[in-house]
């Protein structure tokens, strides 16, 4: 009887602590088990999605909020480029994104609503390379905010 409940005990075990060169994880991110997950790149002192007394937690490389996430900065359905990574490098936004093949230049509008119609009065800007800093969008109250990016050839 010990043999089986060693043999059943032993993959709990293993999940229980994963690791590689980038980051160890302690503890499962998606139990809400708390605990501290560090590495070169990041720092986790609480499980995602577990409500804490600790607050907002960041780094060079991230930010994480207490609870659920939310991210104030995000990629809207409408926009042609969905692979867009948005760091927050307060109090700007910096905008990364894959090149496309035959694009003369790109085109960065920023709004409030997730489906918002891309526009005069919502450009924030063009490029020719594939990043885009949005300066001073995080400055005043938090807002939830939208970015679609637009290929010109």
């Amino acid at each position: 009887m010990n043999k089986v409940f060693l043999l059943l005990l032993l993959p709990a075990l293993l999940l229980a602590q994963s690791s590689s060169e980038n980051f160890v994880l302690t503890k499962s991110v998606v139990s809400a088990g708390g605990g501290q997950a560090s590495s070169a790149n990041f720092n986790l002192e609480s499980a995602f999605g577990q409500p804490t007394p600790v607050g907002v937690q960041s780094s060079e490389n991230f930010t994480l909020f207490a609870g659920f996430l939310s991210p104030t900065l995000s990629v809207s359905p409408l926009s042609p480029i969905q692979q867009l990574v948005i760091r927050q490098a307060q109090p700007d936004a910096v905008l990364y994104w894959e090149e496309v093949l035959g694009a003369g230049s790109y085109s960065v509008h920023r709004g409030a609503t997730i489906n918002f119609s891309p526009g005069p009065e919502n450009f924030v800007g063009t490029v020719t390379g594939t990043s885009f800093t949005d300066t001073n969008v995080l400055l005043g109250p938090a807002i939830q905010q939208y970015y679609i990016v637009i290929v010109n050839r």
